[in-house]
């Protein structure tokens, strides 16, 4: 992970400090602030396999592509993603409005200036040109052009890289490999892939991204007694056979999954010191257990002692330890 962040203005030592720190972490650009003197910027950027991921935080600003860029840029593609802010993309002579949730890809190699009209952020993906001409047929006829980029695929996009921002330098080499082909499919979705290549990429990065959004929507909703198949397929405009598919290809069912999170849930309430005196009952239900028996039941087969032997034997441990 490279972070970096400036407040100031456009000139000065601090300035060309953060330029070059900006420049090698990620690319070399020159920064002109719009409606002010003043630049307030903070740059994240996490490294997957072969690509590169930026967040970048801030106020309006022009970013013009330097003329002194380091000759290791110019090998890469970079697929600009106006997620938090309206964005305006030149190079090749034309001009692309980028409204949030859209998308350009420019080419590292020519002039370029990517402009962020509002305060707020936006992603980049700093992909190979070979990688991406593999995945994806005329990829230079695409640059610096209208991506049609319908808001599914956009959103699993950003979710994908945000969770391996997020996570990124916790994985190892192997998980960070899958991470990097994943986006690397989606992006070339998201580009134009056609025919075999965009079967592949469907049939993984694609899967991958659907498979990651669903179980994080289950587990920001395992509470509801009602969360079940038919719901989830619904929320992500899926059919249930297809929900089923991507857990069964992942070596788990559904209702697994569901089972062992609400499950994992549970136990970790009844270790937490603040709930002492909540009663079991009331846990299962905030764990999205609707019947009693059963959650006794599953809760011993899971862990091998009942809720109530759990929560004791912390409680001996902690008279122990104090």
């Amino acid at each position: 992970m490279f972070h970096c962040g400036y407040a100031g203005g456009a000139n000065g030592s601090r300035y060309e400090r953060w330029r070059e720190e900006f420049g090698r972490g990620w690319i070399g650009v020159d920064f002109e602030p719009i409606g002010g003197e003043q630049i307030v910027s903070e740059i994240r950027v996490s490294e997957h396999a072969y690509l590169g991921l930026c967040r970048l935080q801030g106020t309006p600003v022009h970013m013009v592509l330097r003329d002194d860029i380091a000759a290791a840029a110019r090998g890469y593609f970079y697929l600009i993603i106006a997620s938090g802010s309206r964005l305006q993309t030149h190079q090749r002579g034309r001009a692309i409005d980028l409204e949030v949730g859209e998308m350009a890809l420019m080419n590292a190699c020519e002039a370029a200036r990517v402009t962020q009209l509002l305060p707020g952020n936006r992603w980049s993906i700093r992909i190979p040109q070979t990688l991406l001409n593999g995945v994806c047929r005329g990829t230079e006829d695409k640059v610096a052009r209208p991506l049609a980029v319908n808001g599914e695929l956009a959103g699993l996009l950003l979710h994908q890289m945000e969770t391996a921002h997020r996570f990124g330098a916790k994985l190892d080499a192997a998980a960070n490999q899958a991470v990097a082909q994943h986006i690397l499919d989606l992006v070339g979705l998201c580009v134009g892939a056609e025919g075999d290549a965009a079967h592949a990429a469907a049939a993984r990065g694609l899967a991958a991204a659907r498979l990651d959004a669903i179980k994080s929507d289950m587990l920001r909703e395992l509470g509801r007694p009602d969360l079940d198949l038919d719901r989830v397929a619904r929320r992500h405009g899926l059919s249930p056979r297809y929900v089923q598919r991507l857990f069964e290809r992942a070596g788990i069912s559904f209702t697994g999954f569901l089972l062992d999170r609400r499950l994992l849930a549970a136990h970790r309430l009844l270790r937490e010191a603040t709930n002492g005196r909540r009663k079991v009952s009331d846990i299962a239900a905030a764990a999205g257990f609707a019947d009693i028996s059963y959650f006794n039941r599953a809760f011993k087969a899971r862990f091998g002692a009942t809720p109530t032997e759990i929560r004791a034997g912390l409680l001996d441990q902690r008279r122990r330890d104090g």
